[in-house]
């Protein structure tokens, strides 16, 4: 189904506190659905661990399109190999999660991944179990992130990023880097690098029409500008 959508989308950058502010990317997938993803505000200065370039470099084509399927951004799914095994597809985890993107035994069995250790068959479960997580939570890729490390159950119990460590280092990391920390940076909602940080939206009703809007409401008043998505 193809949703149509108003975007009201401030033109004025606001400066936000140390950490920076949160913002909004849209994907298309090929079948010319739209999806925006809330991407929230996270420390600037983060670490992702470096990968084996000449792993990563065999294996891209088949991340890039694997995330495009599904209607999510290349970079991001390589910051989440990049965080869970370093493209190392032979990685086992204390907990038991195995390959390139570590996936429980009960993960890959649901995602139809007979054998974890093979790196495209990993990518492709991982990737659809991402992209779920964001269909559970609402786009909000900061839950969907916590969901991936920790569980959708504890993400749901905690309402919200759960308190470990672990986690919350492994969600500030990822969103650090895929909002500028590091290269890639985060590109704009609409195809261009974002020029200024950008607010957190809100989705919200009005009349028959969903908007998605980064603007207060209240006295604070912004110059902005309608965008539709067919």
């Amino acid at each position: 189904m193809r949703v149509a959508a108003c975007l009201l989308v401030g033109l004025l950058g606001v400066a936000g506190d140390s950490a920076g502010d949160g913002g909004i990317i849209v994907y298309t997938g090929p079948d010319g659905s739209r999806r925006v993803v809330n991407v929230a505000a996270a420390p600037r200065a983060a670490y992702v661990p470096v990968a084996s370039e000449a792993r990563r470099s065999a294996l891209w084509p088949v991340v890039e399109t694997t995330a495009r399927e599904h209607g999510l951004d290349p970079h991001l799914i390589d910051l989440v190999i990049r965080m869970e095994s370093g493209y190392n597809p032979r990685a086992v985890s204390p907990k038991g999660a195995s390959g390139v993107m570590q996936l429980m035994p009960a993960t890959a069995q649901l995602y139809g991944v007979k054998d974890v250790f093979d790196a495209v068959e990993n990518i492709r479960g991982g990737t659809r179990y991402l992209a779920d997580l964001l269909r559970r939570f609402g786009s909000d890729l900061r839950l969907a992130l916590a969901a991936y490390n920790a569980g959708p159950e504890a993400v749901a119990r905690h309402n919200g990023v759960p308190p470990y460590a672990e986690t919350q280092n492994y969600v500030h990391s990822i969103l650090g880097a895929y909002r500028g920390g590091e290269l890639p940076r985060l590109q704009g909602g609409f195809g261009r690098p974002a020029a200024a940080p950008a607010r957190p939206v809100t989705v919200m009703a009005e009349g028959s029409r969903t908007l998605i809007s980064n603007v207060r409401r209240g006295s604070e008043s912004l110059p902005l500008r309608r965008l539709s998505l067919q």
